[in-house]
């Protein structure tokens, strides 16, 4: 029992590390192994392994332990089954020491055994255990970001197959293999892999290689648990990755092993295409937030024209879009000034009905890309280019140029993401903010003059911050007709002017009505 881990799938710290804190002051009483744990729970229930999922440092102080030998012998083997990490058993104020019973017992049947001094209490040992997996879970991030890096710069390498083999190998403490489907094609190893005549792997790569078979597995080769994982699309798949080593892989190690087998399985789809390759592999990473500044001289490298980027440390996301099929745009190729590029040939709902395109550019300041812009309207796409920022925020980027392509295809103008940029413009399509403006409005969307005086009276009240004076000065009229429109207002929609919220909610469909046949207006720099 004591052997027993929490596995892959969850976060853990061992035992071992929670009894060496001395600020706990714990002492074990029975050795057995050095189990995971994944959590420290406190517990009085006759029968408390029902409400357990494995992995638990449950903590007790004995108030309802059973006092026979039967008792304590089925107390302890639930605990078992349910597959409990360790017990700590906290003396006073109900027994003095720990019941020799339960020692007997814990022995017997494998399961570690803490003492808790009276000193200590049970949270304070909940806690711990909580800080050191936060710590665990921290390095895992870390280690995943530095991994991510690596496997980056990997592919914009020369012989980037090979390098992401050594970079996955390396950051797994294993082994990895390429293996290819055509037998006379050449496999790519990291060394200490095994070659695949190993009669536990022959099988495997035969049916992963078969369309109809699965696209992953597991095998054991010697002392090696190895994972498989098909490259490529049935049926023509390029070939099958290994990874090997002699512990089981973790959540961090998975997710990793997911990214560069992303990254060689499109290193298959574009081994023709060497000059869009490195935009095609970096792009996904780039815009999921794994890299930072410090891969700022691959980014300048690879985002400027013809790769000469500027040094500013600043980069832009451009989201672009052509014309539906039959415009003959949309076999364009439109000149984006950059090698980290994404087309994707689906609209949101996966119909194929023109090229969307995302891309990370060198920031050149907005007089460029606006120009830019432009050049790219000419050729038929529409465009929106987020603001500029450093490596580490282009998701952010990403998403700004995302909510902003929307606005610019329903306006069918570029937009350029700037300080006076609404982000309320970009979240809602034009059509969806009218729609709700009117709604909001009520009887003073419509279109008759008194509808049209009563919203003007109501805007510039509300942009005078309710000042009766100021707004009247503004209207060219006397403070009781601004009193008595207000009041008409508040009359006709039901609300409460005094009320900030309902003030906020009448602005926000005032500014996003349309007037008449005029289209909302648009904020833009220049």
């Amino acid at each position: 029992m004591g052997e027993a881990v929490s596995g892959p799938d969850s976060h853990d710290v061992p035992l071992s590390v929670v009894t060496g804190r001395r600020d706990l002051a714990l002492t074990t009483v029975v050795h057995a192994g050095d189990p995971a744990i994944t959590w420290a729970v406190a517990s009085e229930m006759v029968e408390p392994a029902a409400y357990l999922r494995g992995g638990e440092l449950l903590l007790t102080a004995g108030v309802n332990l059973p006092d026979t030998r039967d008792g304590v012998l089925a107390y302890v083997g639930s605990l078992v089954r349910a597959r409990v990490g360790a017990l700590g058993f906290g003396v006073a104020p109900v027994h003095a020491t720990v019941p020799p019973l339960l020692v007997e017992q814990c022995r017997a049947q494998g399961l570690p055994l803490l003492e808790v001094p009276g000193p200590t209490p049970f949270a304070a040992v909940s806690r711990a255990v909580g800080e050191e997996l936060a710590e665990r879970h921290l390095r895992d991030v870390r280690r995943l970001g530095e991994a991510h890096q690596a496997l980056a710069r990997a592919v914009a390498a020369p012989a980037p197959v090979e390098r992401v083999l050594t970079v996955l190998a390396e950051s797994l403490g294993g082994w990895a293999v390429l293996e290819p489907s055509d037998p006379a094609a050449p496999a790519h190893r990291t060394p200490g892999a095994p070659r695949v005549e190993d009669p536990a792997l022959r099988p495997l790569l035969d049916r992963l290689t078969d369309p109809a078979g699965p696209r992953s597995a597991k095998a054991l080769s010697g002392t090696d648990e190895v994972f498989l994982h098909t490259v490529g699309s049935p049926p023509e798949e390029s070939g099958v990755v290994l990874v090997g080593r002699r512990t089981p892989l973790g959540i961090t190690d998975r997710a990793l092993l997911r990214t560069a087998t992303a990254l060689l399985d499109l290193l298959s789809r574009t081994a023709d295409d060497t000059s869009a390759l490195p935009g095609r592999l970096l792009i996904g990473l780039l815009l999921d937030g794994d890299l930072d500044e410090e891969s700022l001289p691959l980014l300048t490298e690879l985002t400027g024209p013809r790769g000469r980027g500027d040094r500013s440390g600043l980069h832009r996301v451009l989201r672009a879009r052509a014309p539906g099929a039959g415009d003959r745009a949309e076999s364009a190729d439109p000149p984006l000034g950059t090698r980290l590029v994404d087309r994707v040939r689906a609209d949101g709902d996966g119909a194929a009905t023109g090229d969307t395109v995302r891309a990370v550019l060198a920031d050149r300041g907005e007089d460029a890309h606006r120009a830019h812009l432009d050049l790219l309207r000419s050729y038929g796409w529409t465009a929106a280019l987020s603001s500029p920022v450093p490596p580490g925020e282009l998701p952010r980027a990403d998403r700004q140029a995302a909510a902003l392509l929307v606005r610019a295809r329903a306006l069918g103008a570029p937009l350029l993401w700037g300080d006076d940029t609404d982000p309320f413009d970009t979240l809602l399509d034009p059509a969806d903010a009218d729609d709700l403006s009117r709604a909001l409005l009520g009887p003073l969307a419509g279109e008759t003059r008194a509808a049209r005086t009563l919203r003007e009276t109501l805007r510039t009240w509300l942009a005078r911050h309710g000042n009766w004076d100021r707004a009247a000065n503004d209207l060219g009229v006397h403070r009781n007709s601004v009193r008595y429109r207000i009041g008409r207002i508040e009359r006709d929609l039901g609300v409460d002017l005094t009320d900030a919220e309902q003030r906020m909610r009448l602005w926000f469909a005032l500014t996003r009505h349309t007037e008449g046949d005029r289209g909302p207006t648009v904020r833009r720099r220049g």
